[in-house]
């Protein structure tokens, strides 16, 4: 085990970030290296009069299903793009690629939002392969428990998002097509934080754009728009003091990791959003109740990956690095050496590797 320790001298990690990519998930949890799934942020006519029914059509949504989804989506697109990610020049087959870590935003955002959690903790494996640290997260026991009601304002946060997005930034949301919730479309960012370089995918709820984007995003013009529900707290739509410490950190973790600097909350009465407000990602620490530092929260995901790179230092194929936090231990984080064939924590997939051997290492790779 290894304790979180803050020092207040210690140099803030500063974030650069860097579009690389996208791709999209279909319906059938299907990849695919396009921006079939995209989507347009369509903002209403008047935001503070309007009636959006979250269980409209509720019966023929699709649900995404519970159980629990890997790296397989990252690690396909990383195989469609070795030549872009190759470290140049560099003749170090120990350090191929020229990331520290590959993982999820949604790792990353528990890190960094662990300062501030109450009641869930978190497991985090992570396996090397030449070089670079692949993070996966996985649930705790109780991380396991999703009720009903979750599952409920999970679908809400889904139905939301089709009121407010179309596919084409000049036409209206289509509320006809029945919601599948499977459908995500993900971009891909380098960034630097700190002394580490960090590969990651993010799923995006859409963009505001003035034309369409067909290609790619890469050097186009646009912005990422996160979007949440809320209860409507007041008629003037305030947030101020009114949210836990811990969602505040999520929300603002989830936008400083994509550089996201808007979020768009429907504000419901009952089932139904009855106003929108957009709000900059800036003042998200001032909607906690209590005081919410997000340079605690900078410190503990720095100090979090300078240990886990001080640590991982075995091959996936020697064994398998389990790090696992509760908020009961504070700021203690214990860890263990697990099998590499683990089934319940096995992430990083043969066929990846295997496609990686062979066009980095072909003279390596026997027919």
């Amino acid at each position: 085990m290894f304790k979180i320790e803050y020092f207040s001298k210690k140099k803030l990690p500063e974030l650069t970030i860097e579009l690389i990519g996208s791709f999209s998930i279909d319906g059938d949890l299907q990849y695919h290296a396009d921006l079939s799934q995209l989507k347009y942020y369509i903002p209403p006519s008047d935001p503070n009069n309007i009636y959006y029914d979250l269980d409209y059509n509720a019966a023929s949504t699709c649900h995404k299903p519970n159980s629990y989804i890997k790296l397989d989506d990252i690690l396909r697109w990383i195989s469609d793009n070795f030549n872009q990610l190759e470290k140049p020049l560099s003749p170090n087959e120990r350090h191929w690629l020229s990331v520290d870590f590959v993982c999820r935003r949604g790792a990353l955002k528990t890190i960094f939002s662990s300062p501030y959690k109450k009641y869930k903790g978190w497991i985090i494996c992570a396996s090397r392969y030449r070089g670079t640290i692949y993070l996966c997260e996985y649930y705790t026991d109780e991380g396991q428990l999703v009720n009903d009601k979750q599952n409920k304002l999970y679908s809400h946060g889904f139905k939301f998002e089709q009121y407010m997005v179309a596919d084409h930034p000049a036409h209206k949301p289509d509320l006809s097509v029945s919601l599948n919730e499977c459908e995500e479309f993900h971009c891909v960012f380098k960034t630097k934080f700190g002394d580490h370089s960090l590969l990651y995918a993010a799923e995006v709820d859409g963009i505001s754009s003035e034309q369409p984007i067909e290609d790619t995003l890469i050097d186009k013009k646009f912005n990422i728009i996160e979007m949440k529900i809320l209860p409507l707290h007041d008629k003037n739509g305030s947030l101020y003091g009114k949210l836990t410490p811990d969602r505040v950190a999520g929300w603002w973790s989830q936008n400083y990791l994509a550089g996201i600097d808007t979020t768009v909350c429907g504000l419901k009465v009952g089932n139904a959003v009855r106003m929108i407000k957009e709000y900059p990602t800036h003042i998200l620490p001032q909607f906690s109740k209590v005081d919410c530092n997000m340079d605690k929260c900078k410190m503990f995901c720095k100090i979090f990956l300078d240990y886990v790179k001080r640590t991982v230092i075995k091959d996936h194929d020697e064994c398998m690095y389990k790090f696992q936090w509760n908020p009961s231990t504070g700021d203690i984080v214990h860890y263990s050496e697990e099998c590499p064939n683990n089934e319940m924590y096995t992430f990083l997939k043969p066929w990846f590797t295997s496609r990686a051997e062979k066009h980095k290492f072909p003279m390596n790779v026997r027919n």
